[in-house]
């Protein structure tokens, strides 16, 4: 990852030098010291942890659609009609709600997590935090939830976002930059 012996920057189009860090980097006391940021593989990782855990919010949903009620439908398999077992409209609703509710709930415990710790599950294991860029602190849940859904601006210029802490001095992605946070290492 980049090290940097100045503080953290402000976010995007604000002026001025930030203030000296605080709490996070020094149990609340104003100190300079040298900020080493996530490098990109520690944050691959990360995704790639945090994207199993995802998976285990899904499992009622598939376990519903696998063993759930089913009915039977023609289908055509190698150009032959045969009679496939299909789940009935009533168990893709409900495994529709069980993934909605898996995928609101993961929201909400990532977002607390990465809020109050400045972690997620992966970023524990990878060893970094995500912090405010000016203060160092933690984002708060409100934050974190805006840096959540701002990832897909990382997402849409083919990913351009999660790569450009490749040649970024401070290894930011776009949602980093958008939220005015930084990925440093514990």
């Amino acid at each position: 990852g980049g090290v940097s012996n100045l503080p953290l920057s402000p976010p995007l189009g604000d002026p001025g030098v930030p203030p000296p860090l605080r709490s996070a980097y020094s149990g609340g006391a104003v100190c300079q010291r040298q900020v080493r940021y996530a490098g990109w593989w520690d944050r691959l990782g990360a995704v790639v942890i945090d994207g199993l855990i995802l998976i285990v919010f899904f499992v009622p949903a598939i376990i519903t659609l696998v063993f759930g009620p089913s009915g039977t439908n023609t289908c055509r398999v190698n150009d032959e009609l045969r009679s496939c077992k299909v789940p009935t409209g009533g168990t893709i609703g409900v495994a529709a709600a069980f993934c909605v509710g898996g995928l609101l709930i993961h929201l909400v415990l990532y977002c607390r997590s990465v809020g109050r710790r400045g972690q997620s599950w992966g970023m524990g294991a990878a060893r970094y935090k995500i912090v405010d860029a000016r203060t160092g602190d933690v984002i708060g849940f409100d934050r974190a939830v805006v840096r959540y859904f701002a990832r897909a601006a990382s997402a849409l210029p083919f990913g351009l976002g999660f790569l450009w802490p490749l040649w970024d001095p401070q290894n930011r992605t776009f949602h980093d930059m958008i939220v005015g946070t930084r990925a440093v290492r514990t």
